[in-house]
């Protein structure tokens, strides 16, 4: 996927909003099947839906809607959120099955506090055929600890076919080893509908 942009959704008619598909891995390679999430607003919370159609190893001691430490060593979805005042990040990991960790930083890779106490609520489905993962965070908690607005950046990365692990940034985050803590990199959103500005 190349995009400047993320779009965030409105709650649609069908249940789900459009997905997105990622389709090339850190090094170029191409996945097959791709990876797919979307962002969308519903009821208040921001909501991430991530799903691909194949087969899943998750954390084994991860239990859907249960917040779980270490989930990105097995496959996992991720979502980054910048802070666009005090420059920190919140790294948001869901694994295929539902089970979340999330947790704050102050600068690349420098953790500054778990978030256990979001609001947050995640769901998932582990199936032969594939798997699709949710997890829904309060907009309010965001604008609080956040300042989620405009100036906000996002990314989606995914770390898949565990234990080899390939990992997917939508953002270009540059070269080198796979690093996805490289918030300078993260890219701006806009809602269904608005102009690009």
């Amino acid at each position: 996927m190349n995009t400047n942009k993320l779009i965030i959704h409105a709650p649609c008619d069908s249940g789900h909003p459009p997905l997105s598909s990622v389709r090339s891995d850190w090094f170029g390679e191409r996945m097959d099947p791709p990876a797919r999430f979307s962002f969308s607003f519903k009821d208040d919370m921001l909501v991430f839906r991530a799903l691909r159609e194949s087969g899943a190893r998750g954390h084994p001691e991860a239990v859907s809607g249960r917040f779980m430490e270490s989930l990105w060593l097995y496959d996992v979805a991720e979502f980054f959120v910048s802070d666009p005042v005090t420059g920190r990040y919140l790294e948001v990991n869901l694994s295929p099955n539902g089970a979340h960790w999330a947790c704050l930083f102050d600068a690349p890779r420098r953790r500054l506090v778990e978030i256990r106490d979001s609001g947050a609520v995640s769901w998932g489905r582990c199936r032969p055929e594939g798997w699709e993962a949710r997890v829904d965070v309060p907009l309010a908690w965001m604008t609080d600890h956040l300042h989620f607005g405009v100036e906000t950046k996002l990314n989606v990365t995914f770390i898949l076919d565990s234990p080899s692990q390939r990992f997917l940034s939508v953002a270009d985050l540059g070269g080198g080893d796979p690093d996805f803590h490289r918030p300078d990199h993260f890219l701006t959103w806009r809602q269904e509908g608005q102009q690009v500005r």
